[in-house]
This record gives C-alpha cells, sequence and structure tokens, in this order.
C-alpha cells in the first residue's frame, strides 16, 4: 500500500460527468435553468415513478417538505433521532416542535412501536413525521405509513442515504407523502452539491414556486410570500445525469464492499442483517464493535493514524445540546449504537488493496 489516504465515501466520477458537464457549457447554458436540469428531473421522476424536483440540497428538500405538509410555527414534528442534524434544523426553521424518537434493533431507525404508542396519548398530534432510511437500511415503512394514515399525519421520507434501497421491490422515498434524496459528494451519486424532492404531481407546482423565490409575477418580480432560492443549477444537473447512469453498478459495488467486510471482520464486528424482504444499497458499511473492552473511538484514532478515514455513528439528535430541551421518547437504543457503531471506507472506487489494508489494521487493533 502506498500512503495515500483511504478516504470514507469520496466521489467516484469519470468521463461520462466530464462529457454531460461539457455539453451544459458548449451549448451556453450555464444559467441555473437549462436542458440538463429538466432531463435530470425526467429520469428521477422516472426511476421513482412520482415527480421529481432537483435542488441544491438535501436539506432544502427536507425543509420544502415541511412548507408543503402545512407545518407552522408552534406545530410538532416527530424526527428520528437517530440522523443528521439536519431533520431537527429544518423544523426549527419554521419554529415548529421537533419531537424525537428512538430507534428499533432491527433496522436501526425510528420505532414503530414507540411511534405509536406515543401517537395514542399525545395531547397534540404532531403535523409530520421525518422518517430517515440510515446508512441505506430502509425503516420499516409499511407499519410506520399504516400509522401515519390511521392519525391523519404527513409523512416524510428522508431518503437522503438509501437511494436505490428497496422494501418488496419498492423504492425507497416513495413510500411517504414526500421523500427526500441526497447528492452531496458523499452520497452513493453525487451532483458535487444537492439533493431532490419527491412529491405527487399535483404538488410539483407549488414545490417549483417555492423553490425559485416565490415569484408570481407574470411580467415582473411580484411576490405575495417568502420563497427560497433552492434550485438545482444547470450544471450540476449534467453531473448528475452522468452518475445517475451508474446508479446499479454503485449499488452493487457497495454491497460486495458490505459482504467482504462481514465476512473477513465478524469476529469483531457486528453487522446489520437486511430483513425478510428488504434491499439495503449499503450505503455505508456500519458496524457495532462487539467487545466492550473496546472504545470505538480509540479504533476510529487508530484507523485515522493508519491514514483511514472512518467515523461514528450519528450522535442521537437528543443528546446534542442544541435540542436537548425538547422531548425524547424511547429507551437507549440509538444512544447504544452511537457508544459501539463505526462505518468503514465504503466509497466505490476503493480498490481491492485497499479494503484489504483496512481489514488488515481493524484486525490489528483488535488483536
Amino acid at each position: 500500500m502506498n500512503n495515500q489516504r483511504i478516504y470514507l465515501s469520496p466521489p467516484n466520477v469519470g468521463d461520462d460527468e466530464f462529457l454531460q458537464v461539457k455539453s451544459v457549457f458548449d451549448g451556453g447554458w450555464i444559467a441555473p435553468v437549462g436542458p440538463s436540469i429538466d432531463e435530470f428531473e425526467s429520469r428521477l421522476s422516472a426511476y421513482f415513478d412520482r415527480e421529481v424536483i432537483a435542488l441544491n440540497s438535501g436539506t432544502s428538500a427536507l425543509h420544502l417538505a415541511l412548507k408543503m405538509a402545512g407545518v407552522e410555527i408552534e406545530d410538532h414534528v416527530l424526527v428520528s433521532a437517530h440522523t443528521f442534524a439536519a431533520c431537527a434544523n429544518v423544523v426549527l426553521y419554521e419554529r415548529a416542535t421537533p419531537i424525537f424518537i428512538d430507534s428499533e434493533s432491527e433496522t436501526w431507525n425510528i420505532d414503530p412501536h414507540l411511534l405509536d404508542n406515543y401517537l395514542g396519548q399525545c395531547k397534540k398530534l404532531p403535523k409530520a413525521i421525518i422518517v430517515t432510511h440510515i446508512y441505506g437500511m430502509p425503516a420499516k415503512m409499511k407499519v410506520i405509513s399504516e400509522i401515519a394514515k390511521r392519525y391523519d399525519i404527513k409523512l416524510i421520507e428522508d431518503a437522503a442515504e438509501s437511494l436505490g434501497s428497496k422494501i418488496d421491490g419498492q423504492i425507497t422515498g416513495g413510500f411517504g407523502d414526500y421523500g427526500v434524496v441526497s447528492f452531496n459528494g458523499n452520497k452513493i451519486i453525487t451532483t458535487s452539491a444537492g439533493g431532490a424532492l419527491i412529491c405527487n404531481i399535483k404538488e410539483k407546482s407549488r414545490g417549483l414556486h417555492l423553490a425559485t423565490q416565490a415569484n408570481s409575477g407574470k411580467f415582473g418580480y411580484d411576490h405575495k410570500e417568502v420563497g427560497y432560492n433552492y434550485r438545482m443549477s444547470n450544471v450540476l444537473a449534467g453531473i448528475g445525469i452522468g452518475q445517475l447512469a451508474n446508479l446499479d453498478p454503485f449499488i452493487a459495488r457497495k454491497r460486495q464492499i458490505y459482504q467482504r467486510y462481514k465476512s473477513e471482520l465478524a469476529s469483531y464486528l457486528d453487522f446489520l442483517p437486511e430483513p425478510s424482504g428488504y434491499f439495503s444499497n449499503r450505503w455505508l458499511t456500519a458496524a457495532l464493535v462487539k467487545h466492550e473492552a473496546f472504545d470505538v473511538e480509540d479504533l476510529i484514532s487508530f484507523l485515522d493514524a493508519n491514514n483511514i478515514e472512518s467515523r461514528r455513528f450519528w450522535k442521537p439528535l437528543n443528546l446534542h445540546e442544541a435540542y436537548a430541551s425538547f422531548v425524547f421518547i424511547g429507551g437507549g437504543v440509538g444512544e447504544q449504537l452511537y457508544k459501539r457503531g463505526i462505518c468503514l471506507p465504503s466509497g466505490t472506487g476503493l480498490s481491492q488493496e485497499q479494503q484489504s489494508y483496512v481489514i488488515d489494521r481493524v484486525k490489528s487493533f483488535f488483536s
């Protein structure tokens, strides 16, 4: 092995993406809108069999979903505790109140049992539920969808990490009233920065209106409500077109990486299996340190000293100072996941030699 650093999940781009962006430059479509963004949205819509709005980030998509779900000041929104901070931040953008729900141990996602129990006894029903598919593993969407419908609560599906994951053949992002995906640089496909909102055809025009500063003027600028500058640029959409063509091979490679880690490191780490009917894109290979004698931070530091980037699990949102004042429902599942969890290098460009080196270093730490 040379001394080149091995990153957690770096982007993997090639000639196709370069040619797509070159065509944008050659055609003079450097302005924010243009034919590439139309094509990218069209291909995404065909993939999800729903309408899609390409945006400048997954966070923007989450925020738009909340706006379109009618979330306002003092409304309550249920949020997976084991997820990235954006899911809480967008709730606070609207001066609404997040309520955090703990994970279950089978998928590491929001616990439907806790969710149902809370809704059955709460005095004020939430306006929406944000469910994250963590590290690419789908949440228990069939049960969660049924609960949301029973209580007439809007369901927002955070599929930022799970593009291409499925439950009984149905793609994540398409179960809820709204779906969100991310094309950040570390995701399974990237547009450098970007995301998308998945919605119904009747709501797409509303989403586009809000995402383009809510301009109502026929011949000029006239704003009757607050809007946002959330649209993806035509240039980045060109990258997305090239990346989307590689989605299936990238998923296959991610799953190969996961299987090899599992086969060679099962003595030291516990890996999350797929429940029956589930298919995970394995965006990141995430595992739990088996033995309490070993500290996951020590393992991450050891790997870092060997020029390997790894990462802890998401810290449960209820444990962050910024959100500590909000209600948390559950026990210690998410906290235990955080205490023991590590994400290993999982980029689609990871070579066999590089993965062998990571495996060797992990074994060396434990031995």
